[in-house]
């Protein structure tokens, strides 16, 4: 979160401990992996066009992906 965002994108774990987060473009080009992230840690998205992004996050449960918007 925040969603849509302009710069940052905020890490909020519930009961895990770090996860692997991997951003993509909508083509499915990995523009920026993250790997061991702890909780409310921030992801840097500044130097990234604005447009949609897909966040997928990997923890030892399973992997979620969530789009993301950035202004």
């Amino acid at each position: 979160f925040p969603n849509p965002t302009t710069n940052y994108l905020n890490i909020s774990l519930e009961g895990i401990n770090k996860v692997d987060i991997t951003i993509l473009d909508l083509q499915g080009k990995v523009i920026l992996q993250n790997l061991g992230v702890l909780n409310n840690e921030q992801i840097n998205l500044s130097s990234y066009i604005a447009g949609n992004y897909i966040v997928k996050i990997t923890t030892p449960f399973g992997i979620e992906e969530i789009q993301v918007t950035k202004y």
